[in-house]
């Protein structure tokens, strides 16, 4: 595992008498990509924004890069970007004449704009002004945006949105390629789950406030089993033998024709037995694990916001 890059211990936010954020703790490593979600409400956007410079915490540390961004902004934030809802350009600029600009700001490489144009699918807009661009396409300049000149962190709030799935596919690469190529780190807030488990090595869940669960994915959802795989030597047989002696496994038909049943670890003794007793031992048996979608959806006990 690499060094963190950045790391949040004991942020806290107050709204008054709401808690948005109640001494959260967590680590994003250098080169990964970070998924963090929640449900509506949970704190994300008052985290991101802390992070961005647009609040202040009430307590707690945020350090990029070993130094303070509260002590040390201007030194530790020079290789902070973040989208942080609606980005905002120059609507008379065009797009090309937008990400100009901040390429200028950034002292970016020559080059960059037209190798982040293309990268977004906007080389052939890039010379309309920008306020006559759809959301999508605003969306699309905005993440070229945060990506000039090379950051060591970019942090996106909600990046897919007003995306079709061409861009949101055209997106998915990018961030792949950024991290793979030029070794920079995302730290990804979204709520469409299967972009966070397609494209995260970690992820952090907050609720109310709270870190919830934090790791990576594949540690989180290694020990969560929905249910079991398995085939026999007569699945016709073995099937009707699993729904008559354990009706609360539904065990159905799936591809390849093989049978699932769903339950936890506990399940799996009956499941043996039942099959044993019909005189059809299982010759495949396999865990079937959770989706982050469903492991989300216990951790923060079903809430939608």
């Amino acid at each position: 595992m690499t060094e963190a890059l950045l790391e949040i211990r004991g942020l806290t936010k107050h709204y008054g008498a709401v808690k948005a954020l109640q001494g959260i703790d967590l680590s994003v490593h250098a080169g990964t990509v970070y998924g963090f979600i929640g449900p509506n409400g949970a704190g994300k956007t008052t985290a991101i924004r802390i992070l961005a410079g647009l609040i202040r915490p009430n307590a707690g540390t945020v350090t990029l890069g070993g130094l303070d961004l509260a002590t040390k902004r201007t030194e530790a934030a020079a290789g902070l970007r973040a989208l942080v809802e609606v980005p905002a350009f120059y609507p008379g600029l065009s797009g090309r004449q937008n990400l100009t600009v901040f390429a200028k700001l950034a002292r970016a490489a020559r080059g960059e704009v037209e190798r982040l144009l293309t990268a977004v699918g906007l080389n052939h807009a890039a010379d309309r002004a920008v306020g006559g661009y759809s959301l999508g396409m605003r969306q699309r300049l905005g993440i070229a945006q945060a990506l000039v000149g090379k950051p060591s962190l970019v942090v996106l709030d909600e990046p897919m949105n007003g995306l079709d799935p061409a861009a949101i596919h055209l997106v998915r690469e990018l961030i792949q390629t950024e991290r793979r190529e030029r070794g920079v780190t995302f730290f990804l807030s979204s709520h469409l789950l299967h972009d966070v488990e397609t494209l995260c090595d970690e992820v952090g869940i907050i609720h109310r406030g709270e870190i919830v669960a934090e790791g990576r994915i594949t540690d989180l959802l290694s020990g969560s089993v929905s249910g079991y795989s398995l085939q026999t030597a007569d699945n016709v047989a073995a099937l009707g033998a699993l729904q008559d002696a354990l009706p609360a496994a539904n065990a159905r038909n799936a591809e390849g024709g093989e049978i699932h049943v769903d339950g936890d670890e506990a399940t799996l003794p009956a499941v043996t037995r039942t099959l044993l007793q019909a005189g059809l031992p299982a010759n495949t048996i396999r865990p079937l694990r959770d989706t982050l979608e469903r492991y989300f959806i216990e951790k923060t006990e079903g809430v939608m916001g």
